[in-house]
């Protein structure tokens, strides 16, 4: 094994040994951290945790106890090319070389300020393994990147256990395929997969959305009804955008975790349930602990194991094989016979930044499939929309000419209008799908295709 290494000094973070034969770890220096100053000096902190959190709350592990730090105020995490220091959203900040930051590489002595106390970060001469999947695919997430291939990894470990996962991303990033692959390749795969989305539900129908209620309950329940923790009972429940979820509602999931039982809205019986419960934000929920905005027990509840989808601008060595997957998909098994120039497509691609990551791509490719012309130049379609005709500027050229309230509400009007007729074309008229995909509350797409008269 000793004989198949080889150090690579990847420009800027912490030196990586890479094993080239196995080709599913990448070995990494284990590090440490050197108080130099503060209450702590002299002090010595091994990092030895591929996330490695820093604050002054207690389950922290390097608690600093300090009123100027945070509950949690920063983590070390290690990740492709070495150790990356992230700041949570603290109150007074993390600066790394006199500079404060919102991440920064980590190398040989870069020195590190939170609040009183100053350490030093010093990789050692041991290693510490990065483990990674040695295949490119997990269910129907695909990706040849280390990052991909690490959340492969961690994913193919923790599917099989009860563990509660907690995944975070962009949104577009297929936080809740992966979440369904893995209740797919669980246990529980023969039991239902329930989706609650925390942020498309009205507030005060949320509580009987996850628990239930009897009838009489409130103004409106007419029947008893069956919540989502009951119907999913010996499966899993996903609850996509946890970091919506209200304040009052928190405690009450904590029971859940806790004790597995719930009790309906307007029931004083406990009902004991077997569930396993996923969830997914694209916000950081250690900045929303820090803002007071989510419980701390909470989240360590749900974040038993996190997994962190990296968005698509992050990992572009995966968009050709992305997109041969998208382009089989609607254009059919001689999609490659119909794409011009593929291989040029692929240098255009990588030159875009993917806001809407993964869905983007998909949604690009599907537009192309209902262009009648062959072959097809995919490219193209990142600028369709982009260029405008001679009567578009005119009309623009018209609107600076009228006053601003008036300019401004049709140019809002024709977006929304256009924008909620693509989101529903896309979504097949499912309002409650749609209203994920763009991430806005059910009830406020509601009114907005009420408004303009859109089919659903």
């Amino acid at each position: 094994m000793e004989n198949d290494r080889r150090v690579k000094k990847i420009d800027g973070p912490t030196l990586v040994i890479s094993a080239d034969k196995t080709r599913n770890a990448i070995l990494v220096q284990k590090s440490k951290l050197l108080a130099i100053s503060g209450p702590l000096q002299g002090k010595e902190f091994m990092v030895d945790k591929n996330v490695y959190t820093i604050g002054s709350g207690p389950n922290n592990n390097l608690v600093l106890e300090d009123s100027t730090i945070s509950r949690r105020h920063c983590e070390i995490q290690l990740g492709p090319e070495g150790y990356v220091i992230r700041d949570l959203g603290s109150t007074n900040g993390t600066v790394v070389q006199g500079v404060k930051v919102s991440e920064a590489y980590l190398n040989q002595s870069t020195e590190i300020q939170l609040g009183k106390t100053k350490v030093v970060f010093c990789p050692l001469k041991e290693a510490m393994e990065y483990t990674l999947s040695q295949n490119e695919s997990f269910g129907r997430l695909l990706g040849k990147s280390v990052s991909m291939r690490r959340v492969f990894h961690v994913a193919e470990t923790y599917a099989p256990t009860d563990a509660t996962i907690l995944i975070e991303g962009d949104t577009g990033t297929g936080k809740e395929v992966l979440a369904e692959e893995i209740h797919k390749h669980s246990t529980r795969k023969d039991k239902p997969f329930i989706v609650i989305d925390c942020a498309s539900l009205a507030k005060e129908l949320i509580e009987s959305e996850l628990f239930g209620h009897t009838k009489g309950s409130f103004t409106g329940a007419n029947i008893d009804r069956t919540g989502a923790f009951e119907y999913a009972d010996g499966g899993t429940v996903f609850l996509d955008e946890i970091g919506d979820l209200s304040g009052e509602l928190q405690p009450k999931l904590l029971r859940v975790l806790e004790k597995k039982e719930i009790r309906k809205v307007g029931s004083n019986k406990l009902r004991n349930i077997d569930v396993r419960i996923i969830s997914a934000t694209n916000r950081k929920l250690e900045s929303e602990v820090n803002a007071g905005r989510f419980r701390e027990d909470l989240y360590f509840r749900l974040s038993v194991v996190n997994i962190d989808l990296a968005p698509l601008r992050n990992r572009k060595d995966d968009i050709p094989m992305l997109a041969k997957h998208f382009m089989k998909e609607f254009f059919g098994s001689d999609a490659m016979d119909q794409i011009a120039d593929f291989e040029k497509t692929m240098e255009a691609f990588k030159t875009h930044d993917w806001p809407g990551n993964v869905r983007e791509l998909r949604n690009l490719i599907e537009m192309a499939s209902y262009n009648k012309q062959r072959p097809i130049n995919l490219s193209s379609f990142l600028y369709l929309g982009k260029m405008k005709t001679t009567a578009e500027n005119s009309r623009d050229l018209d609107s600076e000419m009228r006053p601003f309230k008036d300019a401004k509400g049709d140019l809002v009007e024709k977006f929304e209008r256009d924008y909620i007729s693509a989101l529903l074309k896309r979504n097949d008229g499912n309002v409650s799908k749609a209203s994920r995909e763009a991430g806005i509350e059910r009830a406020y797409l509601q009114r907005l295709i009420k408004r303009y008269d859109l089919k659903t």
